[in-house]
């Protein structure tokens, strides 16, 4: 049975769903900085201050989505064997980007956003960061899924290294169709770009130096 305070949290996920879709359909129809709060915040029906208990600012608003893939990005490398290489692992838990840009309205939408967000200093550093700490939490993941296993003691930095070669690779891809690659090439982008990178050691068993 789903607690009262689960309900809540389901409820609060929802608004802010709604508001960053929202939000992002004004931002690609008018600008990001064209676009203010108070518009966003009618947009969706609410006031500015009801705005504010969801996110603190309209930069939150538009790397809401990048908090949400990480989310999901850490349940599908968790859910991935345990005997997988973690390059393998990550690859295919990469097919939750490919799977959004199948459908040529959303993959639109997201090449949108994307140049929307590379095309602002501010927001790109935002982003980065937000991708470094997602690296960092599924390195923890790894390292944890590594040490259980039967070989020698992971290296976290080399583990480390990979996962950010591994998102290196998504990164490049999503940014040549926002630029001016054939968003339906993605996957093929994609596959390229983590075959040219793959490790050598792919299993990543040595152990960490003393």
């Amino acid at each position: 049975m789903t607690t009262g305070g689960g309900l809540r949290e389901a409820s609060r996920r929802a608004v802010r769903s709604c508001i960053a879709e929202t939000a992002e359909a004004l931002f690609i129809a008018r600008g990001f900085e064209e676009t203010t709060v108070d518009e966003i915040a009618a947009a969706v029906g609410m006031s500015q201050r009801s705005f504010f208990r969801y996110f603190a600012s309209k930069d939150d608003v538009i790397l809401d989505n990048l908090s949400r893939f990480g989310a999901d990005l850490a349940a599908a490398v968790g859910a991935r064997p345990a005997e997988e290489p973690e390059w393998d692992s990550l690859h295919r838990a990469f097919g939750l980007v490919v799977e959004r840009f199948a459908d040529r309205e959303r993959r639109e939408h997201e090449a949108a956003v994307q140049r929307i967000i590379e095309g602002s200093p501010r927001l790109l550093a935002a982003y980065l960061q937000r991708l470094d700490r997602i690296q960092q939490h599924l390195t923890e993941e790894l390292m944890g899924r590594a040490a259980a296993g039967p070989g020698p003691a992971p290296d976290r930095m080399v583990m480390r290294a990979m996962v950010g070669s591994a998102f290196a690779c998504l990164h490049a891809a999503v940014s040549h169709i926002a630029a001016d690659g054939d968003p339906e090439r993605f996957e093929q982008h994609l596959e390229r770009a983590m075959a040219a990178l793959r490790p050598a050691g792919i299993g990543l068993a040595s152990s960490e130096p003393s």
